[in-house]
């Protein structure tokens, strides 16, 4: 691996914590050493297959007894009257109650916490992903592979260098015109990338296979960049742009009516 990185900027390109050079100079390595890309990649695996597959176990009955013994102070030679030994532990019993159902409130607001935590860093990773492919892409002027206007000609050619068929939209916007698409690297995999141009400013969308739900049109700032992200039908999608808002939004739900009615 390149000595230029260590692994806390590793780490942190994973995370997308990195600033717009550093994420750049990443991928361009990325693009060139194997070994770096196995190691990102292995990092990202590692890193679904806890939060996706984790699993948990409930503690030994043995354990619990002696948990609930010593919470509720049950002495292990008693010295008192069966029922009045039993009066008291109920008694303490029920002033635990509230305790403990706070707890697992506590428990269930901390696991939903981390769940959404760890969404919300995967988005974020993924957004400065986004944005550094628009900016290298604008960049080298390298902005598709196959030139062409005809959804009809660029969706064969990227089913023919990817593992699944891309949906491909014509915009019916005033001022927007297609440009065609080519293939991309985006969440550790290649990904299809359609490019248009809306008036002066270009709009980059990049689609590929998700795993999760389907989820609603997610819309952000970052950069100076207008960002969408949403998943349906199996499909994730990333749209980002340098267009005013209003502009962005009529491309948004022209995508997403496009998505829908596949």
């Amino acid at each position: 691996m390149s000595p230029e990185f260590d692994s806390r900027q590793l780490n942190a390109f994973i995370d997308g914590e990195l600033d717009l050079s550093s994420q750049l100079a990443m991928e361009s390595l990325l693009a060139q050493d194997a070994g770096l890309r196995a190691q990102v990649e292995g990092l990202r695996s590692l890193r679904q297959a806890v939060s996706g597959h984790a699993d948990y176990h409930a503690a030994p009955a043995a354990l619990r007894l002696r948990l609930q013994a010593q919470a509720l102070d049950v002495p292990s030679q008693p010295t008192t009257p069966r029922h009045a030994s039993g009066k008291a532990a109920l008694q303490r019993w029920f002033a635990w109650r509230p305790l403990l159902a706070s707890f697992g409130a506590v428990a269930l607001l901390a696991m939903a916490f981390n769940l959404t935590l760890l969404q919300w860093n995967q988005n974020e990773r993924l957004a400065q992903e986004v944005i550094a492919s628009h900016v290298r892409a604008t960049l080298t002027q390298h902005l598709v592979d196959i030139a062409s206007s005809d959804h009809h000609t660029v969706k064969p050619w990227l089913s023919s260098k990817l593992d699944f068929s891309p949906p491909v939209a014509d915009l019916d916007i005033p001022g927007s015109t297609f440009l065609g698409g080519r293939v991309d690297y985006l969440d550790g995999r290649p990904v299809a990338a359609l490019v248009y141009r809306q008036g002066e400013h270009l709009v980059n969308t990049f689609v590929w296979p998700g795993t999760g739900a389907d989820s609603g049109v997610s819309v952000s700032t970052q950069r100076g960049f207008q960002i969408a992200h949403w998943t349906r039908g199996g499909m994730t999608h990333w749209v980002i742009s340098d267009v005013n808002r209003e502009e962005f939004m009529a491309i948004v739900r022209a995508l997403a009516l496009s998505d829908g009615q596949r």
